[in-house]
């Protein structure tokens, strides 16, 4: 009887242990298939008072956004999802534990899934908080088993390429790259010898995943480390080749076409998770830079009118700034992320006609729904549907 409850009782005192999730392509692989559809999300860390007292935090958003992407998975199947960083507080076998029970009934993996759903293979991008005193980021790599080359002297790379290839004609070059320069230390030199090559042949195109986002409104200037990098891409990728830089950084959504259609297309995809950052949008006659795609600011306009009909619609003090109405006509429009989050996804498909980006937002009734669509084919370049 003693042997069964000291049995017991370390079975219970036991830690549980670390997830291990399925990477959907190693560094340097080639995924071939007739169509390719990506869902992507970042900053999907949950919510805590230390990281975010100035923040407005709306609850559910992570629940909503992840649980939208589940059920979105069954009806169109993905291939893969990206977290786009900022997945964890920090790193630790505690916080990524509980990462795996945020995502068990998504990303297919060591931890069991709630239910017998359909789940997908990752790729991970390092956010900030992902590494965070843990330089060597070995937790991290623990967690996607396969990700991070082992780089010599018990370091990973958080960095990596892949090409993802349509039907017979399209093979688009995926280039993850970490901006964070100090958190790299050491191995931020050899980051940048691995980029200069891996730019020069984008095949159709190419496109760029990291934390940092380089276009971003309520920001001045880029990081160090995001400046470099993208200086780095322009010098070494062929030119026009660039295609998109899809991201998270802040905690909302946001959409850019510094170069016009023929150029890349930015996204800040960072609205994946509870905490919510108010979205600068500036003038509504002449916004100062970088300014806001023109689609994503009706659609942005459609948002918050939907949240004004709504049941229990904002102050009208929080609609009317963020539209620019009323007694904020003339002034800076703010979205208020507590009142009106810009949480959701965004699903990319390539085909062998082009790319399209569709971005899911969360509404007032906690569903989610298609907000706004781009598309790029070579002949017009990006395009709002």
């Amino acid at each position: 009887m003693l042997s069964l409850l000291l049995f017991m009782s370390v079975a219970v005192s036991a830690p549980k242990p670390t997830p291990a999730m399925r990477l959907a392509i190693d560094d340097g692989g080639v995924l071939t298939k007739e169509t390719i559809t990506i869902g992507l999300l970042g900053n999907t860390r949950p919510t805590t008072p230390m990281l975010d007292r100035s923040r407005a935090v709306s609850g559910g958003g992570h629940d909503a956004v992840v649980g939208d992407l589940t059920a979105q998975n069954m009806i169109d199947p993905m291939d893969l999802v990206v977290l786009l960083g900022d997945m964890v507080p920090s790193s630790s076998k505690g916080n990524w534990r509980k990462f795996g029970e945020q995502f068990g009934g998504l990303i297919d993996g060591s931890v069991a899934p709630p239910s017998a759903l359909r789940r997908i293979p990752v790729v991970p991008i390092v956010g900030d908080r992902d590494c965070v005193k843990q330089p060597s980021c070995e937790d991290l790599a623990a967690v996607f088993p396969g990700f991070g080359q082992d780089i010599g002297f018990g370091r990973v790379a958080t960095w990596q390429s892949f090409d993802l290839v349509v039907g017979n004609q399209q093979s688009w070059r995926f280039v993850v790259v970490d901006s964070n320069k100090k958190g790299l230390g050491s191995r931020w030199r050899e980051q940048v010898v691995w980029l200069q090559e891996v730019v020069r042949s984008p095949g159709a195109g190419l496109i760029v995943l990291m934390h940092e986002a380089p276009l971003q409104r309520g920001k001045s200037d880029e990081s160090e480390g995001v400046s470099e990098l993208m200086a780095l891409i322009g010098e070494h990728a062929p030119l026009m080749s660039l295609r998109a830089v899809l991201s998270a950084g802040p905690a909302n959504t946001q959409v850019f076409l510094p170069d016009g259609g023929l150029g890349p297309i930015h996204v800040v995809a960072g609205g994946g998770g509870a905490p919510a950052e108010a979205l600068e949008r500036g003038l509504k006659a002449q916004p100062s830079p970088p300014a806001l795609a023109p689609h994503f600011e009706g659609a942005l306009d459609g948002l918050v009118e939907t949240y004004a009909s709504s049941d229990v619609p904002p102050s009208q003090k929080v609609i009317d700034e963020a539209l620019g109405a009323g007694s904020f006509d003339g002034y800076a429009r703010v979205v208020d992320g507590g009142a009106i989050p810009t949480h959701g996804w965004w699903k990319m498909r390539l085909t062998e006609a082009g790319i399209e980006l569709i971005w899911r937002a969360r509404l007032p009734s906690g569903e989610l729904a298609d907000r706004a669509r781009w598309g790029w084919q070579k002949s017009v370049g990006w395009k709002a549907k």
